[in-house]
């Protein structure tokens, strides 16, 4: 029997996502943090190829299930890094943890949790070792739902006390504490992944530049500087081409920074390929020195005159218009 004490002030929002991205490189890991970073602050990473998350603060603020950001979060993905994701959705990362091989969720009620996890394989669980699940297979406790439905005192004979308890508690989707986000990360970045491939060079500078300020507003935010960016062009025929640039003085003023990124955008001249996306990554960030703003460049004032509805908000406020 589950003991109560240890599971009454659990969460009971589905708010939990577990995101694979099987195969990718540790720099592709760590972008997708940062995307994932722009719908919630509480992201970590599990290497060698996850990222966990609690979305509950997007969920909140803008009124849309966790099932709707993680498909938000897989679009962004597959056009900005080529990457194909599956996610899980749970009210714990134990849950959400075996439920990703696609992009599922399990209702937060004791009731589904229980009968989701009742017919999986104890190998299943995250965590567990071979040793662990060889010694429960001969015990007869081959299921999560077998080793729940134990007693306690028996999971800890097989495998130890302190292993038992661990492993008893994710077999009733109990995790071992909450989730903690990482700390600050060093970079920070922003993404305009376009409905239908552009070609219109003005609307790609416009787009560029409003990453620039975005950027800037979030670190100020935060109370972060950046020492250098660097721009990625995503093109319709899955290439990239990118330029970086270290940044005269550290700063987080989005006059500068979206003067910066135009410039950038600039040097890359010409290219014939519709673009797909385009993304800005602000690095080499520490706490921020007070310094007097810059203007805005005329050029970042044109494009928020011109494009205010698709250019100057938040990307889960541009995907949920997209949508409607």
């Amino acid at each position: 029997m589950v003991e109560p004490e240890r599971y009454q002030n659990q969460d009971p929002g589905p708010c939990v996502l577990y995101i694979r991205c099987g195969g990718t490189d540790s720099a592709t890991l760590a972008a997708l943090a940062g995307l994932v970073g722009q719908f919630t602050p509480i992201v970590r990473v599990e290497r060698p190829d996850a990222v966990v998350a609690d979305v509950r603060p997007a969920v909140g603020f803008y009124g849309l299930l966790p099932e709707q950001l993680a498909l938000m979060i897989s679009t962004r993905a597959a056009g900005l890094y080529d990457v194909a994701l599956t996610i899980g959705v749970a009210g714990s990362r134990t849950v959400a943890y075996i439920l990703a091989g696609r992009i599922r969720a399990v209702d937060a009620d004791p009731g589904a949790v229980a009968d989701f996890l009742r017919p999986q394989p104890v190998a299943a669980l995250p965590g567990i070792t071979a040793d662990a699940v060889r010694a429960l297979v001969a015990a007869g406790l081959g299921t999560v739902g077998r080793v729940a439905a134990a007693p306690l005192h028996e999971v800890k004979r097989i495998l130890g006390a302190g292993p038992g308890r661990a492993v008893w508690d994710r077999a009733h989707g109990v995790d071992a504490g909450p989730l903690v986000p990482e700390a600050p990360p060093g970079a920070l970045a922003a993404d305009r992944l376009f409905t239908a491939d552009a070609t219109d060079r003005g609307a790609l500078s416009r787009a560029v530049i409003e990453l620039g300020l975005g950027l800037g507003d979030r670190l100020r935010s935060t109370g972060r500087t950046a020492t250098g960016l660097t721009l990625t062009v995503r093109l319709g025929g899955g290439s990239s081409v990118s330029r970086s640039r270290t940044l005269p003085t550290p700063t987080s003023d989005p006059g500068r920074l979206a003067e910066a990124a135009f410039a950038m955008h600039e040097a890359l001249g010409a290219h014939q390929a519709p673009v797909r996306a385009v993304a800005l990554r602000a690095e080499g960030l520490s706490a921020a020195d007070a310094v007097p703003a810059r203007p805005v460049p005329a050029g970042a004032v044109r494009g928020r005159a011109v494009l205010p509805s698709t250019l100057a908000v938040h990307p889960v406020q541009e995907e949920r218009r997209m949508s409607s």
